[in-house]
Formats: structure tokens, sequence, C-alpha cells
């Protein structure tokens, strides 16, 4: 609910559809065939998402636990680093949003 201190309003979620749907099959095609899963699903919100609101969720299954913690952890860290979603950070007040780019990139 805040980022340096400042107050985060909520968060907005952009992208470019056709391209990051197939990252994130790309994705969950290489996480399935490493951890031996047996499914793996990945969904992100687009849009405006309130504070404390899911924006993405990932489901796998696999015959052991382990795997399955291994690879939705793996998916999660992969999905924000290479997904091309874009969020907006907006802080109240006057001060408007930061946009950033998957990881904690900001754009100027």
């Amino acid at each position: 609910d805040n980022f340096n201190g400042k107050p985060v309003t909520h968060l907005e979620y952009s992208s470019y559809p056709p391209l990051a749907l197939q990252t994130m099959l790309s994705i969950a095609r290489s996480v399935k065939q490493k951890h031996a899963l047996t499914a793996i699903t990945m969904g992100h919100r687009l849009g405006v998402v309130p504070i404390a609101e899911e924006s993405i969720l990932i489901a796998v299954s696999a015959p052991h636990r382990q795997p399955a913690w291994m690879a939705g952890e793996e998916a999660l860290e992969m999905c924000k680093e290479k997904v091309e979603i874009w969020k907006l950070e907006e802080f109240g007040g006057d001060e408007g949003g930061v946009w950033r780019a998957n990881r904690d990139g900001a754009f100027k």
C-alpha cells in the first residue's frame, strides 16, 4: 500500500496482449517440462487493481509437492521478469503515478 513511503491508491496494469500471452505460454511450457508438472496455468489481471487484491494467478499440479512449489515460484519470478505487462503505481494527492516495466524499473 506504499512505495518508498508514498501511499499507493491503486495499481493499473497494461499490456500488448498478443505478445504477453505468447511469453506467458512459453514460460508455462518451460516450467512444466523442467519440473515434470501435470499441468500449469497462468493469468494476469489488466486494468485497475485495488490495493491488496491479487494481480496474478499461477496454478500448478504435480505428483509431488516440492516440484509444484518450486515451479510456482519460478513461474512467478519469470513472469515478473519477462512478460510484457506494465504497471502504473498511482499515488495519492497531486503527485500522480509512476509507470513500471517488468521488475521494478521505472519509466521516465
